[in-house]
């Protein structure tokens, strides 16, 4: 998550509309959701709600955050279950669990006598736990500081275009589009783009292309 400097400095961060929420899928680097707006629970919820329409048909989810716990309390509230009452035992007595197949953690930024990598919830007795190394979100936080770094409206305070909510977002779902079709991934190979990774296009998409009515209309079905 992050948040835009120029509006730190001028309000409080809880009353910053310039908060932004990510999800990303890991292994293709697709940029699934990207929300801006103050850091309350609007925000999550929205968030976590776009994230897990998309994640939802998949057989088998790991659903890794940083160390914010809204992330999984909001999806508590859409893929929790109850188990049937064969399946509890006094072993296993837990009777509200996640979604067969779903696993969720957090990766704790702080050393500060707490654990680094928590497990949110109990999973579901069929689901696979993954290992502690390779519970984290450092492929977001890689990408959080990629999108400072190319996106002015988080850098440059003249930037008139991200100084309101409506800009901002803008701004974002610019930067979205062209990470997904536009530009090559350098951990995905030579000329391969988050959106090819995923089976969606068999090309990189060229700027031209995302201009004409007919080719954006497509991009963002």
């Amino acid at each position: 998550m992050n948040s835009t400097p120029e509006w730190q400095r001028t309000f409080p961060p809880s009353e910053s509309q310039g908060w932004t929420i990510s999800f990303i899928e890991r292994q293709s680097r697709y940029w699934i959701e990207a929300s801006a707006g103050l850091k309350d629970a609007q925000l999550f919820e929205q968030g976590v709600q776009r994230a897990w329409q998309w994640a939802e048909p998949s057989e088998w989810i790991r659903w890794f955050t940083d160390g914010e716990r809204r992330y999984g309390k909001e999806l508590w509230k859409l893929a929790s279950v109850h188990l049937p009452s064969n399946l509890t035992t006094a072993a296993y007595p837990h009777r509200k669990v996640w979604r067969e197949g779903l696993e969720v953690a957090m990766k704790i930024k702080g050393s500060q006598g707490n654990r680094r990598v928590e497990w949110l919830k109990q999973e579901h007795p069929f689901t696979a736990i993954s290992p502690k190394a390779e519970v984290h979100a450092n492929h977001v936080e890689a990408f959080n500081s990629a999108l400072r770094r190319r996106a002015t409206a988080y850098r440059r305070r003249q930037n008139h275009y991200a100084k309101q909510l409506k800009g901002l977002q803008r701004a974002l779902n610019v930067q979205r589009l062209i990470h997904n079709w536009v530009r090559p991934h350098w951990s995905l190979g030579k000329r391969t783009t988050p959106s090819m990774a995923m089976g969606f296009i068999q090309r990189p998409v060229r700027i031209s292309e995302i201009l004409l009515p007919r080719g954006f209309e497509f991009l963002t079905l």
